[in-house]
């Protein structure tokens, strides 16, 4: 798997495949195995981590790589440079397996470059003209180059599948999780039921109310963290279809009334009947409900305001959705990083991982938004966001 510009592949093929270089390539072939035996000796010694790996496939594949460049040097047709361009990529893919980095492979041909070069003048019996040099290492660095992508192609690859494998595993853990916390919250709610008419039992009503609270928002958490996989790992093309903006707001707003009823919060929704968008449904609910959350966990009094408008410019129709609150607001040196994962730690006395902002941001992004932020401290903010569909 190995990509190459343009440019670098033309200069490749005008130095190799439009000049012949045969004494290069029967130097090269007539040393390949003192090349071999001193980049061994001495990878050996530069990198101790070698001593644990065997060198076998290298003896086998290494010495073809070299006879690929000899092929190249001594012919003026593309066929045996585009060859070399495409076929040299065992050795990153073989170091890989053996559990090099990027910085080792490079060491290992920086060093094959010498050798080579030495070892090709010591039988040439002189030093190698400007013109020579130039496509000896021309020819080396197409192997480099080859090697290093293919070594970084198969790490990306194990990376990809790795993080797949933890998503996976972690969405089955949540919905685990949340099931049984559902379960218990439903339990909690009879409990309720069942004291609310009697005195004595206040107090343990109160912690019933809290362990109620603690449980919604380890399920809220959750729910944040497999949304901000989701997003991470997959861009799928929206599926834009008409909006009714108000209906999503009160949907969104119905959910929420609960928690923003507990903290004495009201909620209003101030948009106008019948004003549709042209939008993907669920990527502007979800950007909703965590603007619309995170206004309701960090207010503790006053209103929380979702409203919405569209209109047509010059460039086309536009439309906003917004949220704002009454809350304690935010000090203006905090607001170019609250859109950022895992950046807020504790606010305000309210703890979480910072996840809220973020995946609305992403959503935004994925509609051909973005996320605007005003606030005041101790006024409160307002989050709005913009569409423009050109």
């Amino acid at each position: 798997m190995f990509l190459k510009t343009e440019l670098e592949t033309s200069l490749v093929q005008d130095i190799l495949e439009t000049r012949v270089f045969s004494q290069l390539a029967v130097a090269l072939r007539t040393r390949s195995d003192k090349i071999m035996a001193r980049w061994e000796a001495m990878i050996r010694e530069i990198l101790p981590t070698a001593d644990k790996l065997t060198f076998a496939q290298l003896r086998d594949h290494l010495p073809q790589t070299l006879g690929k460049m000899a092929a190249a040097l001594e012919s003026s047709t593309a066929h045996e440079t585009r060859h070399l361009i495409t076929q040299t990529t065992d050795h990153g893919e073989l170091r890989f397996h053996q559990g090099y980095n990027v910085e080792e492979l490079i060491i290992e041909y920086r060093l094959l470059r010498r050798i080579l070069i030495e070892e090709v003048e010591s039988e040439l019996g002189r030093r190698t003209s400007m013109e020579e040099d130039i496509a000896l290492s021309m020819g080396m660095d197409t192997v480099l180059q080859q090697g290093v992508v293919e070594l970084v192609y198969h790490q990306r690859q194990r990376l990809q599948a790795a993080s797949q494998a933890e998503a996976k595993y972690l969405s089955f853990l949540s919905h685990d999780l949340r099931n049984n916390l559902n379960a218990v919250t439903l339990l909690l709610q009879v409990f309720r039921m069942e004291l609310a008419n009697q005195p004595q039992f206040k107090e343990s009503l109160k912690d019933i109310e809290s362990a109620q609270a603690a449980i919604e928002g380890t399920i809220d958490g959750m729910t944040r963290i497999l949304r901000a996989e989701r997003l991470q790992h997959g861009t799928p093309e929206p599926k834009i279809e008409t909006v009714e903006l108000r209906v999503l707001a009160l949907d969104v707003a119905r959910d929420a009334i609960p928690q923003a009823d507990r903290k004495g919060v009201k909620l209003v929704v101030e948009i106008a009947q019948g004003l549709t968008v042209e939008t993907d449904r669920e990527w502007t609910k979800l950007v909703l409900q965590n603007l619309v959350g995170n206004a309701v966990k960090y207010s503790s009094k006053g209103t929380i305001t979702i409203g919405g408008f569209a209109c047509e410019t010059k460039t086309g129709p536009e439309w906003t959705l917004s949220v704002s609150d009454e809350g304690p607001g935010i000090a203006a040196e905090q607001t170019g990083k609250i859109f950022e994962a895992f950046k807020r730690g504790e606010t305000h006395g309210q703890t979480g991982v910072g996840l809220g902002l973020a995946i609305a941001s992403q959503a935004a992004l994925l509609l051909g938004g973005k996320l605007q932020v005003k606030s005041e401290l101790g006024v409160g903010s307002t989050f709005s966001l913009e569409v423009n569909k050109v």
